[in-house]
């Protein structure tokens, strides 16, 4: 028998996937709290860089009662007895290849409130520098984090147009199916800033678009006056307000019932004004109407720039909804300078968050294709994409839009 071994935390590394998509789960950093439903399908993911023999033990606290459960790879396929005062409950050896592991279990009859308390997967025939990616121990801290999936983005060099960059233009797109709850699809994000496409609880939608202040706080209510920032003029159906958690700053929504496979033109303006502040202004095309509207223009103090770092994101935003692949795509992007040069954007470098520097998750991508970037993310898919890998595209046929921008 192999001496190798791993731990794989349950609460970072698992998902309920067959409940309301942001229905709580009761999962936690200690594990499966509270296990009692029968319905309910738990699932462990772990990524091994290696091919290998591995035999699994679900890990617990010691059972106050008996009970049956179900198990297997990717679906719960055979059954165990589970005897009061278990604390080890073996789910057999399997031949798996390089690649996310899927383990599933569910509970099907049990003698007390709960079926167990599991905690931790032990992965036999395997060590850690034989691991690809998983949630460790360390990261518990980072537990939410982690849960809600790794970041992609979409890097455009800006610097590349020679010139200060005063407008940003871009379209995006997700296609039915790649839009869970708790996606957002960010299709201009910049120093200060970010403006796109959100699903929210239930398949609400909205447009978001949000400035950070220069103060760095996690609590809106302790910014300074001097460094808080404003809103200069909105559309009538924005909401505007404050956020905080991610650092903090004004926020600005609108909800729109934005549709699946459709695509979306979003333009921003990025100009220094007086008194040491910079102004940014969102605009969004809407299709019903034909016509370009500002949604909402913020000031931004102890602030003078452009539009520097110019990029796009995805990110899952629901911890809970981790687990569900997304996907979005990006089209025709155009940098406006202060010359009014309009220049294609002919390049993207792929970036992530911690969850994929640190190899937590592996379960992201990007690239081009149809001449167009798109990003992934979630879903415990492979193989994924290397981070900061550029992806270059043909501009020779991009259409720059018909916009006129003086009269914006």
């Amino acid at each position: 028998m192999s001496t190798k071994s791993i731990l794989v935390p349950l609460g970072g590394n698992s998902f309920v996937t067959n409940k309301n998509q942001c229905e709580q789960d009761g999962i936690t950093p200690a594990g499966w709290e509270n296990w009692a439903n029968d319905r309910w399908e738990y699932h462990i993911y772990f990524k091994p860089a290696i091919e290998a023999e591995l035999t699994l033990t679900l890990l617990c606290q010691k059972t106050e009662h008996a009970s049956r459960i179900r198990w297997g790879i990717g679906q719960p396929d055979r059954e165990i007895s589970v005897e009061a005062g278990t604390t080890e409950i073996p789910l057999g050896t399997y031949h798996t290849s390089a690649g996310y592991v899927d383990v599933a279990v569910q509970g099907i009859r049990r003698e007390g409130e709960i079926f167990a308390f599991p905690t931790a997967l032990r992965v036999e025939g395997i060590d850690d520098a034989e691991m690809a990616a998983y949630a460790r121990e360390s990261d518990r801290q980072d537990f939410y984090w982690i849960r809600r999936g790794p970041s992609v983005h979409c890097n455009y060099d800006v610097d590349a147009a020679g010139e200060d960059v005063e407008w940003f233009y871009n379209e995006a797109a997700v296609m039915p199916g790649e839009d869970p709850d708790g996606t957002y699809c960010m299709a201009i994000g910049f120093f200060g800033g970010y403006f796109g496409m959100q699903v929210c609880h239930e398949g609400n939608r909205k447009l978001l678009f949000s400035i950070w202040s220069p103060y760095n706080t996690n609590d809106p209510s302790t910014i300074p006056e001097d460094q808080r920032i404003r809103v200069l003029r909105k559309h009538p159906r924005m909401h505007t307000g404050e956020f905080g958690n991610e650092g903090s700053g004004g926020q600005s929504y609108m909800d729109y019932q934005w549709e699946s496979g459709k695509k979306y033109k979003f333009l921003c303006h990025i100009r220094p004004v007086e008194n040491d502040c910079t102004e940014y202004t969102a605009y969004f095309f809407f299709p019903e109407s034909g016509q370009w509207e500002l949604l909402c223009s913020f000031l931004r103090p102890k602030t003078q720039t452009w539009v520097r770092r110019a990029h796009s994101f995805l990110e899952s935003f629901v911890d809970v909804n981790g687990h569900n692949f997304r996907r979005a795509h990006y089209y025709n992007q155009w940098m406006v300078t202060t010359f009014g040069k309009w220049i294609p954007v002919d390049r993207m470098r792929l970036t992530g968050d911690n969850a994929a520097r640190k190899a937590q998750r592996q379960d992201y991508g990007g690239g081009s294709e149809d001449n167009h970037f798109y990003l992934q993310n979630c879903g415990f898919f492979a193989p994924h994409t290397p981070l900061d890998t550029v992806f270059p595209i043909d501009v020779s046929e991009h259409v720059r839009p018909d916009i006129d921008l003086t009269v914006l």
